[in-house]
Order: C-alpha cells, then structure tokens, then sequence
C-alpha cells in the first residue's frame, strides 16, 4: 500500500502527492492523488501479484491508444514510486454524484433514499451505453467485462461513467479476462478449457444484459427455470452457458421472469422487444445475430420520440403509430397524441416532456443539445406550442401561405400543416386522427 504523501512520478503529466485511500478490490488499491497544479486524480496502484511486465505493457498501450470517449475514466499516464517497486496507473476522478448501476435495481442510492429515476433519464443511460461502446469497438478494441460494477451513472440525467478500463484490449483474440459471471456471453462461460475469450460479439451480449436490467429491472435468463438448485459452477453453466433460455421467449414458457420484468416487459413498445429477442435468443446461439450497438442507440431514440404522458394518472408511456391501441399502463386510459412532429424519417409525439433536439437533424449524434420544447397551453389542453430555445431564428409557414420568424426564446402555436425550419431540416406538423376504440374490442 501507499501511504499518504508519498510522490507518486506521472512521466509526462509530472508529479502528484497521495492525499487519501478511495477503495481497493482484487487487483489493488485506489488513491486520490493531487498533482503539482492542485488537480485531483484518481490512481490505481496494483498489488505485487498483478504489478506484471504483462500488465505494465497493457496498461501503457492502452495509454498510448488513448480514450475512445470521454465516459470512459482512461488511464491517461502510467505512475511509479522512486522508493517502492510496483506500478500504476491514474485517471480522471469519478465526480461523487455518479452512482454504480446496481442502484437502479436497489431504487435506493447510498445514503438509503429513495432513487427518482425517470424514464428520460433511464433511456438517455442506455443510449449513451451503447454509443460508449460503439466508439469503443470502432477503435478495434474489447472491453471484456461489462457489468453492473464497471457502470457509474447520474440519477437525474442519465450520464454515464465507465471505469475499470483496465479490463480493455485489442480484440485480436487475446487477453486473460472472461468478464463477470451473469454478463458473460454463453460460448465463454461453455467452454471448460478457457480458450474461448471476449471479444466485440462478447461485449454485444454483456452489453443486451445491462441494458435489459436497466430498462426491465432483471437478467433476460432468469425466471421459474433458473429458480430451482444450488447455484453452483454446474447451475451457473446450465443455464447461462450450454441451455439458456430467454425468459420471455416468444416460443417457449419454462423460464417466465419476475412479475416485475413481466410488467415493464408490457410498457415497452413491439420494436424493443423484437430487438430483446434476437439479442437473446437468435444471438445466444448464433453471436453474428446478436443487436449491434447502432441498433440500440437507434432503439433508444424512438423510445424517447414516442413517450407520451397519460392524462389521467401522468404516468409515462410510450406510442407507436404500428399499435392498434395504446393503453396506459397504469389505469388503461386509451392514449393518443393530438400532434406529431414530423422530422425526416422520424416522428416525435407532441406532449409536455417532447423535445426537438440536435440528433433529431442528423442522426446518430452523441450528447445531443436541445433546440426546442414543446409546452401545453395553460388553459386548453388540446392546444400545444412549440419553443425556440436554439440561438438561431426559424423560418416557419403555415398552410394558409402566412410566414414569420420564430426567434429565439418565442413560441407559436403548433397547428395541423405547419412546417418549421430548423437549420437545414424541415419540421412538419401533423395531426393525429385515430378513432377511439372501445374498451375489449382490440382482444376480439
């Protein structure tokens, strides 16, 4: 162990000074450390039985290859002791307000209060999961072991963090970690010899797992089948290596989930859930099937544009223009929006939390900023505006031939035809005229 005050050598970043032990885990310890300028660092300092020549050379490769994304805590220089053996490494330090994602399960944080975790801040979690990593393997490498432990998230919005990058490496088919048992795609956790190893279609799996624990609150694989026996080595390889079974299998009802993921299996929208289908039952067998992390950014794109808040109760649900009927899944009010926002391909369903923002223009955009908000007249709750909060005014005509400009900070009144131009891309709105239908008449 360090002790503090003790100089720590950062190569080219210069010197640091060990102010406090943070934690440690099987690999070694976790100091803050402040460098010369007064900036904190976190540094991970690794017990001598994994302080190897390997290590030291992973380590100050992925140093070299620098970060693919800010989210990800990257060793930025390796750290040595002149007066002790041993090496490490130092990062960025981990603001205090991000949470590890095993809280969301808890729907408590640490301090023991209740966690308030909506819906826009759950899928902007899971967008920017998928997109980290989709950056990640762009750049030809693996992480290998996604898991609740590695995921730091913010409650109220969504961020993510990824730590632990020291898990990470060229995916050339090597490497000497299999991952978290749980997260680990079938053909590893199979295999008795140890030979197969993660890999980008690995990192697919773990990564379908964590975004089905955060949006369904439970493991794709468990349910009644998964409930039975000692979870030992045997029942773990059973049934997460050579006979998984989905828990919600379109084919098969041995291994149906917790109440819980069975109702939030029912909020989400038909698409979601035929993407959570390949992931785990064409990809368990077949790794080439598996969802791609594009797929998953897009996926969490339309859920955003179609969350509509039911009148009756204000509980969040989502539409889609495929569904015969939506009903909220509160109180069965039948929903509907009386507008939508159409911008190219995609449709945004005009309610009080709808946004018009940067990704809607060009997609796939990372951290996207808002350009406008949609907000409901204060009186007629049939009646909706939208709001410039772009620095840039907007073109607007409407059927009538009428032009203006929408300047920034104005509103105007969203009426059926409107088209609006947002920098180069037109928003046009549309009415929505659905036929109401009686209550039991979709299940005739």
């Amino acid at each position: 162990m360090l002790t503090e005050g003790v100089d720590v050598d950062l190569g080219p970043l210069g010197s640091a000074r060990v102010s406090s032990l943070l934690g440690q885990g099987g690999q070694g310890y976790v100091y803050e450390v402040r460098r010369s300028t007064g900036e904190p660092l976190a540094l991970k300092w690794y017990r001598p039985d994994s302080a190897t020549a390997v290590q030291y050379d992973e380590m100050q490769r992925l140093v070299e290859i620098g970060s693919p994304h800010l989210r990800f805590l990257w060793p930025l220089s390796m750290a040595r002791v002149a007066t002790m053996p041993g090496f490490g490494y130092v990062m960025a330090l981990r603001d205090p307000r991000y949470l590890e994602l095993s809280y969301l399960l808890l729907d408590t944080g640490p301090d023991g209060r209740p966690l308030d975790v909506d819906f826009v801040a759950i899928l902007e979690l899971c967008r920017q999961l998928a997109y980290s990593f989709l950056r990640l393997h762009a750049r030809g490498l693996c992480y290998r072991d996604i898991s609740f432990g590695n995921v730091f998230f913010d409650p109220a919005t969504g961020d993510v963090l990824i730590c632990d990058n020291d898990n990470v490496g060229v995916d050339d088919g090597s490497g000497r970690v299999l991952g978290t048992p749980y997260f680990m795609a079938p053909e590893v956790v199979r295999d008795q010899t140890f030979q197969t190893l993660p890999s980008t279609e690995t990192d697919r799996h773990s990564l379908a797992v964590l975004l089905f624990y955060a949006l369904f609150l439970g493991h794709p694989l468990e349910g009644a089948r998964t409930d039975s026996g000692v979870r030992d080595a045997a029942w773990l390889r059973d049934h997460f290596g050579t006979a998984p079974v989905f828990c919600l299998h379109p084919d098969r009802d041995d291994n149906r989930p917790s109440p819980i993921v069975a109702q939030y299996w029912d909020i989400y929208p038909q698409f979601l859930r035929d993407l959570f289908v390949q992931a785990f039952v064409d990809g368990l067998d077949d790794p080439g099937a598996r969802v791609t992390e594009g797929q998953w950014v897009k996926a969490m794109d339309r859920l955003r544009d179609g969350m509509i808040t039911c009148p009756t109760c204000q509980m969040t649900n989502f539409w889609t223009r495929e569904a015969a009927v939506t009903r909220c899944w509160q109180d069965s009010t039948e929903l509907r929006p009386d507008y939508l926002l159409g911008i190219g391909r995609r449709e945004l369903v005009v309610g009080p939390r709808t946004v018009i923002r940067s990704d809607h223009l060009v997609s796939g955009v990372d951290q996207p900023h808002v350009l406008g908000r949609v907000e409901r007249h204060p009186s007629r709750g049939d009646r909706w505006g939208l709001r410039n909060t772009s620095a840039h005014s907007w073109p607007v005509t409407f059927p009538t031939g009428q032009r203006f400009l929408l300047q920034p900070g104005h509103a105007m009144e969203l009426v059926e035809g409107a088209k609006i131009q947002v920098r180069d891309t037109a928003v046009r709105v549309r009415r929505v005229r659905v036929a109401p239908t009686p209550v039991g008449a979709e299940e005739e």
